[in-house]
């Protein structure tokens, strides 16, 4: 598949099919993200370049839904992030949903061989925190196996179309992140509820995970690269005219409009 033709798929915003899986020879998670590996000149065409990455599937119920036994990943624009009160218009996207997540800033690097066996570590080069949701367009096409949404969802970034930050939080050692409480309101109707453990027992699980899938393929991480850390709630779809929020204890509060 040639980043014109990704590009041109991507931007037409209409529905991903399992021709696409298919007429590009995908057959295996290898092959997804190799096709996701595209989205980096993308990015460097239209969103400013990458930022960092997302985490998806890091839950035991997503996981066991496509068959996986490790969550995926996909890449964050810079110009796809954005802060509290930020107005999403509904026209720019084929059927907008958000999730809830925990967003981390890491102020060290993390070299393509240095050793980073666990969640302490990880953490020590984690220089901020902040309550997110995640803006997703869900473009899927509802009839696909769930082995075909999940390769469509690697080989299109997992459906991810961005970012929208609540304050960071730089004094956060005493934070149990596994404690995190979280729920999601829409027109202040509480539409799911979720907390920091259910994302792989701790938020910094997928992270490490990341850590150790890129360093894999000689890559490493960035100083002030950011990492949301996969959903506590599941997707919820929004249209014109809703207001979104989430709440996480010890975070505090993010909203956002829809327009």
């Amino acid at each position: 598949m040639a980043n014109c033709c990704l590009e041109e798929t991507y931007l037409a915003k209409g529905v991903y099919g399992a021709d696409l899986v298919r007429s590009h020879g995908v057959t295996d998670l290898e092959g997804a993200y190799q096709i996701q590996g595209l989205w980096n000149e993308i990015l460097d065409n239209h969103y400013g370049g990458k930022i960092g990455y997302k985490l998806a599937y890091t839950t035991a119920v997503m996981q066991e839904r496509v068959g996986l036994d490790s969550p995926a990943y996909g890449v964050l624009a810079k110009d796809k992030v954005y802060y509290e009160g930020h107005k999403l218009y509904s026209a720019d996207y084929y059927k907008l949903g958000f999730e809830a997540e925990i967003a981390v800033k890491l102020g060290e690097s993390i070299g393509s061989d240095e050793p980073i066996s666990d969640i302490q570590q990880l953490g020590n080069k984690v220089s901020m925190i902040a309550p997110a949701f995640e803006v997703i367009d869900a473009r899927a096409d509802p009839d696909l196996s769930n082995e075909d949404r999940l390769l469509l969802s690697v080989m299109f970034n997992i459906f991810n179309e961005g970012i929208v930050l609540g304050d960071w939080l730089e004094d956060w050692g005493n934070v149990d992140l596994a404690g995190i409480e979280c729920s999601m309101k829409i027109n202040d109707e509480i539409v799911g509820t979720g907390k920091g453990s259910d994302v792989m027992g701790n938020p910094l699980n997928p992270c490490l995970w990341l850590v150790n899938k890129l360093q894999e393929s000689g890559l490493g991480l960035e100083k002030d690269m950011v990492i949301i850390t996969g959903s506590m709630i599941s997707p919820k779809m929004a249209v014109e005219g809703d207001v979104i929020s989430i709440e996480m204890s010890q975070l505090g509060e993010v909203s956002t409009l829809v327009i």
